[in-house]
């Protein structure tokens, strides 16, 4: 009970999703302990069995890029433009994918927005849209601040919301919908309610 396998799975996850392979990952508690011995000896069964999980997918190419030169060039040339839509919820290891593939030609396209990053649970990181401008410093921003789907008090407040964010791009949405109906605040009892 202690040492839930979805717990397990989890945290094995999140460190091929941050480019950590059983070597490298380290232990702070008994519990991580556990949890490395465990994802050391998942991948020693996976490599036997000739298996990859879909954390593995990227990971592995990842360190493929990497290790072999002629793989990788063969993939930057395969791929001399790349379009990545949701980058804000790309993780580090698809981000390191996404710029290793680009890094030839570096034809990126990307389409992001770190205010609307909601998949952190999954290992997303909102930061690789700020990494993607460090590292691509000649690309071309385009803000996409015109909404077509709601009123200028919804925006008002979303605006007022996302203006306290840390690590953001500055931006004022705005809308052609008029000013629209005020917000209202309703506390419901359960979810029938």
């Amino acid at each position: 009970k202690r040492f839930r396998p979805q717990a397990l799975r989890s945290t094995i996850s999140k460190a091929k999703n941050e480019m950590i392979t059983p070597q490298e990952y380290t232990a702070r508690t008994y519990w991580e302990e556990v949890a490395g011995r465990v994802y050391s000896r998942y991948q020693e069964i996976m490599l036997a069995n000739s298996a990859l999980d879909f954390d593995d997918l990227l990971m592995q190419t990842v360190l493929l890029f990497r290790q072999a030169p002629p793989v990788r060039e063969e993939y930057q040339e395969r791929y001399q433009h790349i379009l990545v839509d949701e980058f804000q919820d790309t993780n580090s290891t698809q981000y390191e994918l996404v710029r290793i593939l680009a890094g030839r030609w570096r034809n990126l396209f990307v389409v992001g927005d770190e205010d609307q990053s909601i998949y952190r649970f999954r290992g997303a990181d909102y930061r690789n849209v700020l990494r993607f401008r460090e590292e691509f410093p000649n690309a071309r921003v385009i803000l996409l601040e015109r909404n077509y789907r709601s009123t200028q008090i919804i925006l008002d407040a979303a605006n007022a919301v996302i203006a306290h964010n840390l690590h953001r791009t500055p931006k004022r949405l705005h809308t052609d919908r008029g000013h629209g109906p005020s917000i209202t605040v309703y506390e419901a009892y359960n979810e029938s309610d």
